[in-house]
């Protein structure tokens, strides 16, 4: 045998090794791809024949779920190789209700446009007859915003109302949470017209105004919450709705206006000195005071004439928030100072008595801890053995 002729059988060998390990490999998956398969089909079965928003939850959960590291603390920051991974997993599954799944990923998949090509890549390969909603979803009418504001400017809730192919209907709300650096902190999918899950959270009885948005604001309102911080403890219940909710704000139209102060800067300087020239401002004298009001002012959600509860008992639980160039005791004076300010600015913007004095009982139940945390830390910090 010639050298050419015995290095030719060694190739040829090597390539009979190759191959016969490429069968047995794909030999040993038959078994978990045959019963990933089989899995996934009986979740999924059932959700092809309900409406369409609960196969377009189980999508964004999927999306979520690959994206998300595990224990991490940053719930929003994305782990795109798990994603992949889960996605080829996907692909490695010839099923009918797979592919319905693989489809609906592919269109919710706005913010990573190389995996979308490559699903969409795959679903070309496939011949599978889905249900005309899903082939059409790229032309979902995005067709109504209205916001529900509660009484004290804490919370809005934004509902986005959609129809797809078919006449299918359903209502996304996301709740943006403005003590909370007004960032999301909840989405949830309603699978039924919005003016239906309008009435049913109204039903609920809580006090919300009610104003119908423009598309383009409801989106700008939307985009620059989903960029404010992230608390993960509240994550965990609304992050798998996310996708979903950024597809659908991703078919709003640009150009909106975002949420604006309640109050310009100069109205609540005016406000603040109509205060101190009222008798209600009388045991506080100086312009320390003034200083510390104009600083309390931008707490919360920034509105000098709402105090919720929640917003006083954010303030009185962070004695840390006020530096040292606050004289100590101005700072310890807060809670009297808010406890004589607050029913002033309820008094201008209606909110009654019965509310007030629930924002009033809150100082009453937080003044003596926050009096001691701030001593403690006034002693730790600026060497203060008591009040000067």
């Amino acid at each position: 045998m010639t050298d050419k002729r015995r290095l030719r059988s060694l190739k040829q060998a090597r390539r009979d090794v190759r191959r016969a390990k490429k069968r047995n490999a794909g030999n040993a998956l038959d078994g978990p791809l045959k019963g990933l398969s089989a899995e996934l089909t009986d979740v999924l079965r059932p959700a092809m024949n309900r409406h369409p928003g609960y196969l377009l939850s189980m999508a964004s959960c999927a999306i979520n779920v690959g994206k998300r590291k595990p224990a991490q603390l940053d719930a929003g920051t994305p782990d795109d190789g798990k994603l992949h991974r889960m996605l080829t997993n996907l692909m490695a599954v010839r099923d009918r209700q797979v592919t319905a799944l693989l489809a609906v990923i592919a269109e919710l998949l706005v913010d990573d446009p190389v995996l979308q090509l490559e699903c969409r890549e795959e679903l070309a390969q496939r011949h599978e007859h889905l249900p005309r909603w899903i082939a059409s979803l790229a032309q979902v009418d995005v067709h109504r915003a209205v916001r529900r504001t509660d009484l004290f400017g804490d919370v809005d809730e934004i509902a986005i109302g959609a129809q797809l192919t078919g006449g299918h209907r359903l209502t996304v709300v996301v709740r943006l949470d403005h003590n909370r650096f007004s960032s999301v902190t909840d989405i949830a999918i309603v699978p039924e017209p919005i003016d239906d899950a309008l009435a049913r959270i109204a039903a609920q009885g809580s006090e919300y105004d009610v104003v119908e948005m423009n598309l383009a604001d409801a989106r700008a309102w939307i985009e620059n919450a989903v960029k404010k911080p992230l608390f993960a403890r509240d994550g965990d219940r609304w992050m798998s709705n996310r996708p979903l909710a950024t597809w659908l704000i991703s078919r709003l139209p640009e150009g909106g206006v975002g949420r604006s102060p309640s109050m310009g800067w100069a109205s609540a300087e005016q406000l603040c000195e109509s205060f101190f020239v009222s008798s209600s401002s009388a045991p506080f004298d100086g312009a320390g005071y003034r200083e510390q009001l104009l600083e309390l002012f931008e707490t919360g959600t920034e509105d000098p004439l709402r105090w919720s509860e929640t917003r006083v008992r954010d303030v009185l639980r962070d004695p840390s928030y006020y530096d040292d160039d606050t004289p100590l005791e101005v700072a310890l004076d807060i809670p009297d100072l808010l406890r004589a300010f607050i029913p002033y600015a309820h008094a201008q913007s209606g909110i009654g008595d019965e509310l007030t004095s629930r924002s009033l009982a809150v100082i009453d139940e937080l003044r003596s801890s926050y009096r001691r945390e701030l001593m403690r830390e006034a002693h730790e910090f600026w060497g203060y053995d008591d009040v000067g």
